[in-house]
């Protein structure tokens, strides 16, 4: 058996950690400044922040691209959402879905995407799908690889990879489909073992189940795209709730070279629209908790 090649996962951030600020004190340029100043490489956006979404218009998409050359970042997820309801309604059909996903992959496409943070209808707060998801994604799956798009669910707090839709449901679609085009984007939250420092824990959340590191190699074939979820960064430059050097180091031993964006959840975020003061905090912390995660990162990966 030949050695596995070491992987080199992308550094990158999720314009979701500015969401707190975009449209008050930030631009979508700013967030691209302060991306391409930490040194990141590539980036995630979801399609709310996309003006006169599902339709752009070419203004939009050239200012969009020029800001992508102008920062030397490269697109790297589009966060967007497979809904069979609109605004809670009942359920649309497989056509209905189907036209939604396909708009989302022409637009992923043209905007520079391969892969997709697709939200599939939950059912619950471990996020169980709605039954039936298996026919609209089975019917997406050739517009999928027509615009070279990948579908990634999201593995993400308190759902963890043994979570049972996870590993049988979603595992066994790609198993029986042997598509390249339906995965995982895997939530670093998934493996904290505590609370963060100065947050209340959710309710329902006791970090008693939750993924291990070593469970990752099992998904990293069919995931291209991560989240590096965080939610506070301390003066070392250390996540103290997240095991990330395991989980990272093991994803380098097995040869992954996707895209690790970071993604930032504290207290600087959830904060921010309680009070002015709290609002003038988070324009400093949440930027700066930003740039200490890359740091860690960056010490991690070597670059």
């Amino acid at each position: 058996m030949s050695e596995i090649k070491k992987g080199q996962p992308k550094r990158g951030i999720s314009v979701y950690s500015y969401q707190a600020l975009l449209g008050k004190t930030m631009t979508l340029e700013d967030a691209f400044l302060e991306m391409y100043d930490t040194g990141a490489t590539c980036f995630e956006l979801l399609t709310s922040y996309i003006e006169n979404y599902p339709n752009p218009s070419t203004r939009w998409i050239d200012r969009y691209w020029r800001l992508c050359e102008k920062y030397g970042l490269e697109p790297a997820e589009l966060g967007h959402w497979a809904e069979n309801h609109l605004h809670r309604g009942p359920a649309m059909s497989d056509e209905e879905v189907l036209e939604e996903l396909k708009q989302d992959f022409r637009l992923a496409n043209l905007l520079g995407f391969k892969s997709l943070r697709t939200k599939i209808s939950c059912l619950n707060d471990i996020c169980d799908p709605e039954p039936g998801w298996q026919s609209y994604i089975e019917k997406a799956l050739p517009y999928a690889e027509k615009y070279d798009v990948r579908m990634q669910n999201e593995v993400h707090l308190p759902t963890t990879l043994h979570t049972p839709h996870i590993r049988d449901e979603y595992m066994a679609f790609i198993q029986r489909t042997g598509t390249k085009y339906f995965g995982f984007n895997i939530d670093f939250g998934t493996f904290q073992f505590k609370p963060t420092e100065g947050m209340a824990p959710r309710p329902g959340r006791d970090f008693k189940d939750i993924s291990k590191p070593e469970e990752i190699v099992e998904f990293l074939p069919y995931s291209w795209t991560c989240h590096a979820k965080f939610t506070h960064m301390d003066e070392n430059f250390e996540e103290t709730t997240i095991p990330y050097r395991e989980v990272i180091q093991l994803m380098i031993d097995n040869g992954w070279s996707g895209n690790l964006v970071s993604e930032y959840e504290g207290a600087f975020a959830f904060g921010a629209s309680r009070s002015a003061e709290d609002f003038g905090k988070a324009t400093v912390g949440i930027p700066d908790q930003v740039r200490r995660h890359q740091i860690m990162l960056r010490n991690i990966l070597g670059y």
